[in-house]
């Protein structure tokens, strides 16, 4: 007896013959496109969580709240150098510095739904300088209701 080929069955009945591949599909099972949730899936497949960021993600919460979260890398020698020599510290310490993992964990405690737009760019090197990438987004749904004032 031979077995041809094994399915995987994922939880709305598609099927798939990688269970990694279905196991990652399920995850993005009931996710919002432009939502919170969307967002951390979209982080999670290009961006490493030891990556640097800079960027900002603009959110409107549930209760109608609107929110922004801004993550910045960057270095901060003009201002240290008064009081050290900057050429004896390490990177992390010429710099002020946000990880996507950390913003990630940030995130997670949002409404997953909450719809979200955003622009982060993203390294894996503290200064930026081997080659970037960049994640954005724009979402109109936040901008409904908004009044001039």
């Amino acid at each position: 007896m031979e077995i041809d080929t094994i399915y995987y069955k994922a939880k709305d009945g598609r099927l798939f013959t990688d269970p990694l591949k279905c196991e990652a599909y399920e995850k993005t099972l009931g996710i919002l496109p432009g939502s919170v949730a969307d967002l951390i899936s979209q982080m999670e497949k290009l961006i490493k969580p030891e990556s640097y960021i800079f960027g900002i993600v603009f959110v409107r919460m549930p209760d109608g709240q609107k929110r922004f979260y801004v993550r910045c890398t960057c270095c901060v020698d003009d201002q240290l150098e008064s009081f050290v020599n900057v050429k004896d510290l390490t990177w992390e310490q010429r710099y002020l510095y946000e990880t996507a993992g950390d913003f990630m964990e940030t995130l997670r405690r949002i409404d997953k739904d909450a719809p979200c737009q955003y622009m982060i760019v993203y390294s894996s090197n503290i200064d930026f300088n081997n080659g970037p990438g960049i994640i954005a987004n724009l979402n109109k749904t936040i901008w409904e209701d908004i009044k001039d004032y």
